[in-house]
């Protein structure tokens, strides 16, 4: 075959086909390219204005947020109020004027805050919103409470008229603590309890416990009469609470340590061990709780107290500066003075003044008077308030036979009273009560008293610094100075009555009062004994008998006066052998004059052998 007989070689389709897909190839590179580029920018662009967006947002959420805690804080302080717990309350109250002081809620909370302080603008703002429906639920809760503070109980009825019918957990706290104080108001002491321990609705747990402790609080305002089942019953509430180990089981754990120092019937032994074995699970401890469960170790474990106060004294050896002292000062409270020398350390002493001041209070309790000189005398001893100084140098003198000196030092701690602030008063009359010098204690609580805002615990404490024995008659003006400064102190109101009774002033209303607190308070002796004397007054003997009937009293242990009044009874229906037999275990020498009266035989006709003070009728 020819090569012209052959067939024709055909081209490859490669060859054929122009340079199309080289060409295509590039023209998807540049289009996927454009593309690529194009969402790129939009991610730019949409991070820019975010970014952009924050920027401008950024200031007003900042404000938000703030408002927002600002507004949480004001609720905290409100309910912080409600349960009494007032530094609380003004700690988270400042912290919100800090974080927002524009804010509606905060200015109107300050509001709030003076018109609890009394002032009657803000007061008038106050009901002025409520009455054209524009204050919320937390307001009127508070408009309520600040009616009862002032005993304004229309304006409480009015508030809480307005209410809405729901209501938060707090509000409905608040609200049940409302109800609460006003019941009390109204002598139903027991009612107000069982308010506190069975309303739950709407509140969570802590709100509920917070509740809870308030009702066992009012139990043990009843246990103080002298119903120590009210005592029981109290405890075995707090300690249910403390168990619960919510935001309230450390408030309530305090509580039942604090009733343990005046209370011997509680908490039992087994009831304390209980509350040693739950503290450390309890969230917020404080120093003074954590010094509080040490001294509960040391009750339950005397044999202990070596290496309890070794172990603390370890601890609290790299503690800060105020926690060293509080460890200092309480180990002098508990007698542990060369303890607490040791620990403060000769340098603290000699260059600080608080630190000082524990030593002295050390070296005085153990009588090392030549010491305490020598201490008032270093640099640290110039930093001492002028009446402390006096205080501790007429102390010396007087512990060392110098009466001269001791006279003279007694006046200048008088002279210098006025000049110090409200805590060294208190701290003087404390150390003058504790050394028995209660006629320094009173003029110091003189001070105290004649001061607005240390008025009641002053008149509290000079009340307290009287003479067992003091008439009636010098006693009534101290209970009526200290019932017009807290109108709202039962006790005292039943005191006042009481004496009023004695020396036969006021009968017919400071008997109806004596009933009052009594049926609000069926068994304490000491409510007994003033609603006895007040039918013995008006000539109701047989009444004034029947009180005492079917109550367990144990006369043995009864205080002298009630003994004083029982005898007075006995002896106004005719029992005298059974009230010469009490009358037998009285010491008439820690009894007032006009309860000495008492015990002698009546004359025909009601029980008036005392006389009414000068100038009253």
């Amino acid at each position: 075959m020819s090569k012209d007989d052959r067939e024709p070689v055909k081209p490859s389709v490669s060859a054929e086909l122009p340079d199309y897909i080289e060409e295509s190839g590039s023209e998807v590179s540049r289009h996927v390219g454009w593309l690529s580029y194009v969402a790129r920018f939009k991610k730019i662009l949409i991070v820019g204005t975010v970014i952009l967006l924050c920027l401008v947002l950024a200031p007003t959420a900042y404000r938000l947020l703030k408002n927002l805690r600002a507004e949480m804080l004001v609720t905290d302080s409100a309910t912080a109020f409600a349960i009494g717990d007032n530094s609380k309350a003004i700690s988270y109250l400042k912290q919100s004027l800090a974080l927002s002081p524009s804010s509606t809620a905060v200015k109107r909370a300050v509001e709030l805050y003076n018109a609890r302080a009394g002032d009657k603008t803000s007061m008038e703002n106050l009901v002025s919103r409520m009455r054209s429906s524009e204050s919320s639920s937390g307001e009127l809760l508070g408009i309520a409470e600040i009616g009862l503070q002032s005993g304004n109980l229309e304006v409480t009825k009015e508030a809480l008229a307005h209410l809405p019918p729901t209501l938060d957990s707090q509000e409905s706290l608040r609200l049940a603590l409302v109800r609460a104080a006003t019941l009390v108001k109204g002598g139903d002491i027991e009612g107000a309890a069982k308010l506190c321990l069975t309303n739950t609705a709407s509140m969570n747990k802590s709100d509920v416990d917070r509740l809870r402790t308030q009702g066992a609080m009012i139990l043990i305002s009843l246990g103080k009469g002298g119903d120590d089942n009210s005592l029981a019953n109290a405890v075995d509430v707090l300690l249910d609470v403390v168990r619960g180990r919510s935001a309230a089981a450390l408030p309530a754990w305090r509580i039942i340590l604090h009733l343990g120092r005046s209370s011997k019937s509680v908490p039992n032994a087994q009831q304390l061990s209980e509350m040693m074995a739950i503290f450390p699970s309890l969230k917020g401890a404080t120093v003074s709780d954590q010094l509080l469960a040490a001294g509960l170790e040391l009750n339950l474990s005397p044999k202990n107290r070596d290496a309890v106060v070794e172990r603390l004294t370890r601890k609290y050896s790299h503690a800060s500066r105020s926690e060293m002292l509080e460890f200092a000062r309480w180990l002098n409270a508990l007698g542990l003075h060369q303890e607490a020398i040791t620990f403060a350390g000769e340098e603290r002493f000699r260059s600080d003044t608080d630190w000082l001041l524990v030593a002295l209070d050390a070296e005085s309790a153990q009588g090392h008077w030549k010491e305490l000189r020598e201490m008032m005398d270093s640099s640290a001893g110039a930093g001492i308030p002028d009446a402390v100084r006096h205080l501790f140098l007429a102390r010396a003198a007087m512990m060392t036979g110098d009466q001269t000196t001791s006279d003279e030092e007694w006046r200048n701690v008088g002279g210098a009273l006025h000049l110090e602030k409200p805590e060294t008063l208190a701290y003087i009359g404390a150390y003058e009560e504790q050394i028995g010098a209660f006629d320094k204690a009173a003029r110091t609580y003189r001070e105290m008293a004649d001061r607005n805002e240390t008025k009641v615990p002053g008149l509290i404490a000079l009340i307290r610094c009287q003479p067992r024995n003091v008439s009636a008659v010098a006693l009534i003006p101290m209970y009526e100075e200290l019932l017009a400064a807290a109108p709202d102190f039962r006790e005292g109101s039943g005191d006042l009555a009481y004496l009023k009774l004695l020396i036969l002033e006021d009968i017919p209303n400071s008997t109806k009062l004596a009933e009052q607190l009594l049926a609000a308070q069926s068994n304490s002796l000491s409510l007994i004994s003033s609603a006895a004397l007040g039918r013995l007054r008006v000539g109701d003997f047989t009444g004034a008998l029947a009180l005492y009937n079917g109550k367990i009293i144990d006369w043995a242990t009864a205080p002298d006066p009630w003994k004083a009044v029982r005898v007075a009874v006995l002896n106004a229906t005719g029992d005298y052998n059974s009230a010469d037999k009490l009358a037998a275990s009285i010491n008439a020498e820690q009894l007032r004059p006009e309860e000495r009266e008492l015990l002698k035989k009546p004359v025909k006709g009601p029980l008036s052998n005392s006389s009414p003070r000068p100038g009253k009728k």
